[in-house]
């Protein structure tokens, strides 16, 4: 079985989720990227509801196929898969944020799932051994420090939770953005010279 049109879904996914935001941005009409947070553009009543319910929708099909092109790699490989569970997070969340917008109180019910993307990058850097793996465990590192950056939100300081909420937010969706499409290339290619040599 070809994997590789599954791994590319790790590619699409982030360009999906920003094209999104942008859009949806010009759509809701009076939205700030620094300042607003990106739930407040699937908010109930807003111009931009329906927009970003589809796209969220889409994102979360998108990552079931590519969490089945990552277990099908790993397996292909002979990576362990424990750091692939950390990505069973993002269908999760976004599944839930499409169904329950912002202003349900069910809403910021998923968000401790977000951690298991925490988890499964670092699960990456520390069981993806060899040195065939050594530019995705570098690149899993990154992204981690990266999502780690949302932690800023919780320095007491009124200037930061006031004027920058969306911008912390967006370090953590930049860090799994990075991560999909880390995985998504690194396993092609790696998968690539597998095919070769054989």
């Amino acid at each position: 079985m070809d994997t590789k049109p599954l791994l590319y879904t790790g590619i699409i996914i982030p360009i999906v989720f920003w094209f999104s935001t942008i859009i949806c941005g010009f759509v809701h009409g009076n939205y700030n990227h620094i300042s607003n947070t990106i739930s407040e553009l699937g908010a109930i009543g807003t111009k931009s509801e329906t927009l970003m319910e589809t796209f969220t929708m889409l994102t979360t099909v998108l990552s079931v196929f590519f969490m089945a092109g990552l277990f099908i790699a790993c397996n292909q490989l002979q990576l362990n898969i424990l750091p692939v569970f950390g990505v069973i997070g993002f269908p999760i969340m976004f599944g839930w944020a499409a169904i329950f917008h912002s202003g349900n109180p069910l809403h910021s019910a998923s968000g401790p799932v977000f951690l298991l993307l925490y988890v499964g990058a670092l699960l990456a850097v520390i069981l993806w051994r060899g040195e065939e793996f050594r530019q995705i465990r570098k690149l899993s590192l990154l992204s981690l420090c990266i999502m780690l950056l949302i932690f800023i939100r919780f320095i007491p300081s009124a200037t930061i939770q006031n004027n920058y909420t969306g911008l912390i937010q967006r370090f953590a969706h930049l860090g799994w953005s990075v991560w999909f499409m880390s995985l998504g290339s690194c396993l092609i290619k790696l998968l690539k010279t597998k095919n070769n040599i054989n």
